[in-house]
């Protein structure tokens, strides 16, 4: 029987790689030029939870790992050997969105060595398919982080919420949307009248344009020479379109997401290549300069434990890892360490290594470096969902059609986001008329994934019969309630603990229940999608069927019980003037009072910017490597 089992998955992948040999861009030799890398086994094992998916996950991993060109293997990580004790000028802490950035920008000196440290491992290339966006999620490459129960939040759940964070090459990024957007301009210009200065929104304008290579917008607003291919989908999908007049019948405009002053619906702009593959910073900073910058290391499977101080002088000369073999190692930087570890990694080191809250390291017995408030100002981006259903058939299938469409001419079912591609940035009634906007909306559906599979030729997929299902997310983008990152153990291995104090602040809770009664007026009060047959699915979750469906006490039951957390975190390492006595880093990301290291990602944001938060991360990014560069010249 498993020898018919092979057999038949041989034939499946033969048929597909015929069918596209001729117009496949990489070619064996390609893939066979660096002979360490060894592309993960990785898509095999999404459909687990259905058998008689086994056979077809199997083919349709071998299928994706023989695309040379998606592969790419002569620009991929490879393990280097450690050696025993190491100097270089600088160290990066983390591989996600921020670390490539700044290791790349520094190694743009050839006479500065700079080496990065990554826990997880390479990203697998099957997470550059655009439809499989969020495959990575609870699997290796997830840290699955999960809070401490939370009083007001999702209590479907005993008030636990999952954190999908990215343990792997390319951070949280890899597990999600690659939307570009930066948020409103007086999100920066408050940084700034709270005395952040050099950081209001025309000051940090350049950098954003630094990174970006928009392939839509010439404006004063874009940059058009960046690393980063920023554009919208090539193949715009029709309920797409059906969304956008849908919004416009509300009295919504169309809007490009990155506008100063974001008010509307957009077709989303993707970190996306000329190629459909989607792009991450280390497809953009990292791996075009691995085999010509001898200065540039990249260490995967490398988990730093701790930061090396020497606690008289208050300076940070290096740290701790543990490598891919489990020998813990150190490294020394002969000018500074860079933290990029994100809103969780970046404050636990910190801690770790005696800089946060004195009266939370003493107890524990670490010895305190300098009092600061690290883990404190933690902000989240909060979500719930309404589901609705289309009178139509899905077309969006995962099969081995879809994946030698992709293969042959990167087109078809897989060279989408679905119904990602909509957004929108809307003001509720609990923002004044001028204020920014406080829900931004997603919508999800139409992307082909396991239930949507057809694991043979010909036949008929039976969820393709059924109507479509989607989902309307409504985002509280400017939470007002406060959370915290606290140290667990001085063991770093241990997880910290993690209270995002969801929705405390009731102001919160109104926000989403504006956006859910706004979803359901887009579904069912205009024409648009009434001509597709929509209807919401009105059967009441079950904690909250005392309450009749549609009115506020039910959607505040929803939210409460149902709560989504988005991949938006910030604000664990506040950046702030020294007279700001919740200031862990400086105008210039220097934590206060330590010499020799930096914070450089999500965790420095005074407040969040209401949005997507890669553009904004980039940034800093490239404002920390400015920064550096100007202080060693």
């Amino acid at each position: 029987m498993k020898v018919y089992f092979y057999f038949h998955v041989l034939c499946q992948v033969v048929n597909v790689l015929a069918s596209t040999s001729s117009n496949n861009k990489g070619s064996l030799g390609s893939c066979v030029q660096n002979v360490e890398h060894m592309e993960t086994s990785f898509i095999k094992d999404l459909c687990k939870s259905n058998p008689d998916l086994e056979e077809f996950m199997i083919a349709a991993d071998i299928l994706i790992r023989s695309d040379c060109a998606l592969i790419d293997s002569c620009r991929r990580v490879v393990e280097q050997p450690h050696d025993d004790h190491d100097e270089v000028d600088f160290i990066v802490v983390g591989g996600g969105v921020s670390g490539p950035v700044v290791a790349g920008r520094l190694s743009e000196n050839p006479n500065w060595t700079v080496t990065l440290l990554e826990s997880g491992p390479e990203q697998p290339a099957a997470t550059d398919i655009p439809a499989l966006l969020s495959s990575a999620i609870a699997t290796k490459y997830d840290w699955q982080y999960s809070t401490t129960p939370q009083k007001n939040a999702c209590l479907a759940y005993g008030g636990v919420c999952g954190w999908p964070r990215g343990k792997v090459l390319g951070g949280t990024a890899v597990l999600s949307g690659s939307m570009y957007s930066r948020g409103h301009r007086d999100v920066y210009d408050g940084w700034l009248r709270d005395g952040n200065v050099g950081w209001g929104y025309d000051d940090v304008l350049p950098f954003f344009k630094m990174s970006e290579n928009n392939k839509d917008y010439h404006t004063e607003h874009h940059g058009n020479r960046g690393p980063i291919s920023v554009q919208k989908p090539t193949e715009i999908l029709p309920i797409t379109r059906t969304l956008m007049e849908a919004a416009q019948e509300l009295g919504y405009e169309e809007i490009d997401m990155s506008d100063p002053e974001p008010m509307g619906f957009s077709i989303a702009q993707l970190m996306m290549s000329s190629s459909k593959t989607r792009v991450t910073t280390p497809t953009a900073y990292l791996r075009p300069h691995l085999r010509t910058r001898s200065n540039l290391r990249v260490r995967t499977n490398s988990h730093v434990t701790r930061l090396l101080v020497a606690a008289d002088r208050r300076s940070v000369y290096g740290v701790e890892y543990v490598d891919g073999s489990n020998r813990t190692r150190r490294l020394t930087a002969r000018k500074e360490v860079i933290l990029c570890a994100g809103v969780i990694g970046s404050a636990h080191l910190l801690m770790l290594s005696g800089i946060g809250p004195a009266e939370d390291l003493r107890p524990l017995g670490v010895p305190v470096v300098q009092d600061l408030r690290v883990g404190h100002n933690l902000q989240h981006h909060v979500a719930s969902k309404l589901t609705f259903q289309l009178n139509v058939t899905n077309d969006r299938l995962l099969s081995f059609d879809a994946i030698g469409q992709y293969m042959k001419h990167r087109s078809g079912p897989l060279s989408t986001t679905g119904g990602l591609q909509t957004s929108a940035f809307l003001r509720s009634d609990r923002a004044g008329p001028a204020e920014p906007a406080d829900v931004q909306l997603f919508f999800d559906g139409y992307s082909p994934n396991c239930a949507y599979a057809l694991p043979v030729y010909g036949g008929q997929c039976a969820a393709a019969t059924a109507p479509v299902v989607m989902n309307v997310r409504p985002v509280n983008i400017r939470p007002l309630s406060r959370g915290s990152i606290r140290l667990a153990s001085a063991d770093p291995f241990v997880r910290p603990r993690i209270d995002p104090n969801y929705l405390a602040a009731e102001a919160d809770v109104d926000v989403l229940v504006w956006g859910l009664r706004l979803a359901n007026d887009l579904v069912t009060r205009t024409k648009a999608l009434q001509r597709l047959g929509a209807t919401v699915d009105r059967k009441p979750v079950d904690q909250c069927s005392r309450h009749a469906f549609g009115t506020d006490p039910y959607w505040k039951c929803l939210v409460r019980y149902h709560t989504r957390g988005e991949n938006h975190h910030a604000g664990t390492c506040k950046m702030g003037p020294a007279s700001d006595p919740t200031a862990v880093v400086d105008l210039e990301l220097r934590v206060h009072r330590v010499r020799g290291v930096r914070v450089a990602d999500s965790s420095v944001f005074p407040t969040q910017p209401n949005c997507n938060p890669i553009a904004p991360v980039i940034m800093v990014a490239e404002r920390a490597a400015h920064f550096i560069k100007n202080t060693w010249h």
